[in-house]
């Protein structure tokens, strides 16, 4: 039997050949993770709750044979995705609710629930709907941002949580963490949420301690919005786009800054990490519906 080292060398790999110029280390840590625990395969049938613009979907439809659905809320969204990934025989795209999905019982093989939950007014039904459209045997992977988050991702929402109990929240530029986020999670409250919808837990990992300061920030309240309205030199757009073919060349910038973010993300990859620290970006989980 294979085991799990090999299984998530092997979904690293795969994970960054498609995005070797990710500048969200984080992300890519948890598609990696999503990959390894997802571990799709030939006939199989996965449903990516939550798609929004389809990372996924173009994620998995190149790296296994399996049939994949996506469903988002958003039409907007879908129809981004849709005009991205282009024409994918073995993708479907479906306008719909976590809280409420317009599948039969027993529908999937297996589900991705990445970073969806948090946004949710109902996580618990959405979590007995992810179980309800999922076979008996299949697999869910969940992933989620951590509520014991490391100072260096979020310093702003961290020293504010600690001496105040509030946070940053709504879709601002210093929003952090909590951009657009009901609540975060720990672990025992994800796996508990999970049980009482009826799961079984078969693993858990806690993902990314080291991280660059301000990470959330420069990434996502300043980068991104500069990305997505056409601002950034076209080097450094291409370099950022995490649906396109990889450039042949990066801006020496973007090279530099790679190597220096791969450095420090590496100590992440540390087999004993989840024991030694307790603050981390993101936790995922995969968990089973019993037979």
């Amino acid at each position: 039997m294979e085991s799990e080292q090999t299984r998530t060398a092997a979904a690293r790999a795969a994970v960054r050949e498609l995005m070797p110029f990710e500048a969200d280390l984080a992300f890519r840590r948890r598609c990696e993770t999503v990959v390894e625990f997802l571990d799709a395969g030939p006939g199989d049938l996965i449903l990516d709750c939550g798609t929004g613009y389809g990372f996924y979907l173009r994620l998995l439809s190149e790296l296994s044979k399996a049939s994949i659905v996506g469903i988002d809320p958003e039409r907007e969204r879908l129809l981004v995705a849709q005009n991205r990934l282009g024409e994918r025989p073995r993708l479907t795209y479906v306008q719909g609710s976590a809280e409420t999905l317009p599948f039969a019982d027993g529908h999937f093989s297996g589900i991705i629930c990445s970073e969806v939950l948090e946004h949710l007014v109902d996580d618990a039904g959405a979590a007995a709907e992810l179980y309800r459209v999922l076979q008996p045997g299949g697999v869910l992977v969940v992933t989620v941002p951590s509520a014991d988050y490391p100072f260096a991702w979020d310093p702003i929402n961290f020293l504010l949580e600690r001496a105040t109990g509030r946070h940053i929240g709504g879709e601002r530029v210093f929003s952090g963490i909590w951009y657009g986020h009901r609540r975060l999670y720990t672990m025992a409250t994800l796996c508990t949420l999970l049980e009482n919808a009826g799961f079984v837990v078969e693993e858990r990992r806690p993902l990314t301690h080291f991280c660059p300061p301000f990470a959330h920030l420069v990434l996502y309240g300043l980068l991104k919005p500069l990305l997505l309205s056409g601002r950034l030199p076209s080097a450094f757009a291409r370099a950022g786009d995490r649906y396109g073919n990889p450039a042949p060349e990066r801006p020496t910038l973007v090279a530099l800054a790679a190597r220096l973010l791969n450095a420090l993300d590496r100590r992440n990859d540390a087999p004993d990490l989840a024991r030694r620290k307790q603050t981390f970006v993101a936790l995922a989980v995969r968990a089973r519906r019993p037979t």
